[in-house]
């Protein structure tokens, strides 16, 4: 009988270990993601801690996605199965944004200053890798793919996918500050999103229902709005909220001054700490790896890889540079810094 029973419990062994290969889990992490499983997630006492995160390495194991059921959200392999679905969250659900908004004057203050620094702010244009589905809007310029179809979305990255750039955060220490104090449990992911008049940002989908998305618009709101999944918004500078990006989302701006946003990704809050170490675990080896793969394949494919092949990493660092002045940032005369009286 005893290989009977050994052989079910070597396929389960088999199926985490290609979860744990799908994540390229290596070395002491590796040691330490089986370690969690057995002991938080196999063992009676840990279900409840980790529940969700079971039911998700349950699918994984079975090469299955969560059926959730929402006609308008992502279905990835990425998605926990359990979390609350809602497109946009109700206020009282965040109290913490009051403390988010106490913040607005400072840190409207530091990215209108870096308006009239001298040189560049900062900003860079957002731009996709180039997959099946967005090679129709390749950029001209051959950096990645376009999020708009018409105008102009530049972002300034101050995390990017655990990713700390150090030189901008710090240009912003107030933000950052922010960041780290205002907003529980951040995902590492954090920017200044701009958008020029004009502009309209295609329908897309955020990549799981992990984290939320919050917003603490900055200015130039008048005229913008925002969809996610059938409700349509129209956010006040200096008013944070909450949203899952999971679903799909678009957005226009018919106003007449570019639109400025912070946005702060965090961590879903229906997630319990322990699920959070685990889940971010195993994303931070998968961004670690995929960052080896990029540099190794622009030193050995120097100028000649294709557009195609190139991953996210690389293209927001080809991008980096391709704004050489501040242009196309419009302001109305009484914020605009360079215009002040001396």
């Amino acid at each position: 009988a005893a290989p009977a029973v050994a052989e079910p419990a070597a396929r389960v062994l088999d199926a985490m270990e290609r979860v744990l290969d799908e994540w390229l889990v290596t070395g002491i992490h590796r040691m330490g993601a089986r370690k969690f499983i057995k002991d938080k997630i196999c063992a009676e006492g840990g279900k409840e801690d980790c529940a969700r995160v079971r039911q998700w390495l349950l699918l994984r194991m079975n090469s299955r996605v969560w059926d959730h059921g929402e006609a308008m959200m992502c279905r990835t392999a990425e998605n926990v199965p359990g979390l609350r679905c809602l497109p946009v969250w109700p206020r009282e659900a965040s109290p913490w944004l009051v403390d988010v908004e106490a913040r607005y004057p400072e840190i409207l203050g530091e990215i209108l200053a870096a308006r009239s620094a001298a040189g560049p702010s900062g900003f860079q244009p957002y731009r996709d890798p180039i997959t099946a589905s967005t090679a129709s809007r390749t950029a001209a310029d051959g950096v990645g793919a376009e999020g708009v179809d018409s105008g102009a979305w530049n972002v300034l990255y101050l995390y990017l996918n655990h990713r700390k750039f150090e030189d901008n955060c710090a240009r912003f220490p107030a933000t950052i500050r922010a960041i780290e104090e205002a907003f529980p449990r951040q995902y590492s992911h954090a920017f200044f999103s701009a958008l020029t008049p004009g502009s309209h940002i295609l329908k897309h989908h955020g990549p799981s229902n992990r984290m939320l998305r919050v917003w603490l618009p900055l200015c130039g709101l008048e005229g913008f709005r925002l969809r996610v999944g059938e409700t349509i918004l129209q956010p006040k500078a200096g008013e944070a909220f909450m949203w899952d990006h999971s679903y799909e989302h678009e957005a226009w701006h018919e106003g007449s001054e570019t639109r400025l946003v912070l946005i702060v990704d965090v961590w879903h809050p229906d997630l319990t700490d322990a699920e959070v170490r685990f889940l971010g675990t195993l994303q931070n080896c998968r961004l670690r790896a995929g960052r080896v793969l990029a540099e190794e394949a622009a030193s050995q494919a120097e100028g000649s890889a294709r557009p195609e092949d190139a991953t996210h990493f690389d293209i927001v660092e080809r991008a980096r540079h391709l704004l050489t002045d501040d242009d196309w940032w419009v302001l109305r005369a009484e914020r605009d810094p360079t215009t002040a009286p001396m």
